[in-house]
């Protein structure tokens, strides 16, 4: 991979795996986050609150100063508990800020610093088509949205020779920190889960950064406006 590469919400499992993965086929990896990290050789830091046009300008300049902008992977997102019928508005309006407002100001801002042959790569979830995933209502609300602006900013910036896609990932191996392990409690816990899937396992960080790395790689020149299950067969049901 050449040019410069930014994960969004790059400290977390997913993002840690795409940035680890890009850096190694030769990008060079700016991660976004609030949360400070580790000092990763060859990776660059910057804090960024997505929801602030303002930070999410300065991540863009950062990452311009080192060349050419070619990736960006849109993989922040937080999960906090919405039942319906007794949700807290704070958390329906934190979570729909960060994971759907946060990913399409950031793309958004994308249209100044990528041109021809670059990709945006956002992540959805599974969770997003089941209504039966038990008080989540917001994440799940989100990340449907997410799905929904892949495809008008695929359009939108099609003309201009940049892909937007998606991946949305299925049970995963390691839940979500916080709200993710008491979901996952929830429905069962993971030896659960994984019986509910036709492969019959769970889905690991290093599997989805692969794909992330396939759709923003020049072997995937035609591929544009998709959401591409990485979920062991989970949608399938």
């Amino acid at each position: 991979m050449q040019g410069v590469a930014i994960i969004t919400g790059g400290t977390g499992t997913i993002g840690a795996a795409i940035a680890d993965l890009f850096q190694r086929r030769g990008a060079t990896v700016v991660v976004a986050d609030l949360d400070e990290m580790p000092v990763v050789e060859g990776q660059t830091f910057v804090r960024c609150n997505v929801t602030d046009p303002e930070s999410i300008a300065a991540m863009f300049a950062v990452a311009a100063n080192l060349g050419e902008i070619t990736s960006l992977v849109v993989a922040h997102g937080i999960l906090m508990e919405t039942v319906p019928g007794a949700a807290d508005p704070v958390a329906v309006g934190k979570v729909l800020d960060v994971n759907l407002k946060g990913a399409a100001l950031v793309c958004d801002q994308a249209a100044k610093h990528l041109g021809e042959g670059a990709s945006i790569l956002l992540l959805s979830s599974m969770s997003a088509f089941m209504g039966r995933v038990g008080g989540a209502y917001a994440y799940q609300a989100s990340k449907a949205g997410i799905e929904a602006i892949t495809r008008s900013y695929a359009i939108a910036y099609g003309v201009r020779g940049i892909r937007v896609n998606c991946i949305a990932p299925g049970y995963m191996a390691q839940p979500m920190k916080g709200e993710g392990s008491k979901l996952r409690s929830r429905q069962g816990g993971s030896d659960k889960v994984r019986e509910a899937t036709p492969l019959r396992r769970l889905v690991t960080e290093q599997e989805l950064a692969m794909s992330a790395a396939f759709l923003c790689s020049d072997q995937a020149p035609s591929i544009t406006g998709v959401v591409l299950p990485v979920d062991s067969g989970q949608r399938a049901f």
